[in-house]
């Protein structure tokens, strides 16, 4: 199993929070696909694709691709929540939370927000 990297815990603070000029934009994509089996979660396979036009910290325009299976299956109909850092596009699909980079080397995390481990940001690619 991964371990919850440090760089993951401070996806639990960055709630609407943005680095750099306030008012800064900017627009910046980046993709990947990883798989691996996780303890407690089971096998998963993610290909991400993820443009971002970011105002201000926040996402004003957006394109995504995404092609999930595994535990995230059906995440392809997740819903696009925010930003977080400059980094991520934050999107819930059912009870789990997706931050996915737009920013090459920002890494795909998730996180359930509906079950026994809640709140726990886990790196599952590194792309």
């Amino acid at each position: 199993m991964r371990k919850i990297l440090p760089a993951a815990m401070s996806l639990a603070v960055l709630w609407g929070a943005s680095t750099g000029t306030a008012h800064a934009s900017f627009s910046s994509s980046t993709s990947g696909s990883c798989s691996e089996t996780l303890d407690d979660w089971g096998y998963f396979y993610a290909y991400t694709y993820q443009y971002a036009y970011v105002d201000g910290g926040v996402i004003e325009s957006e394109s995504h691709s995404f092609s999930f299976s595994g535990f995230l299956d059906g995440g392809e109909t997740a819903t696009l929540l925010r930003s977080a850092d400059n980094k991520w596009a934050i999107y819930r699909a059912g009870v789990l939370e997706l931050a996915v980079p737009y920013i090459s080397g920002a890494g795909l995390y998730m996180r359930d927000v509906g079950g026994p481990v809640a709140g726990e940001w886990i790196q599952l690619c590194d792309y």
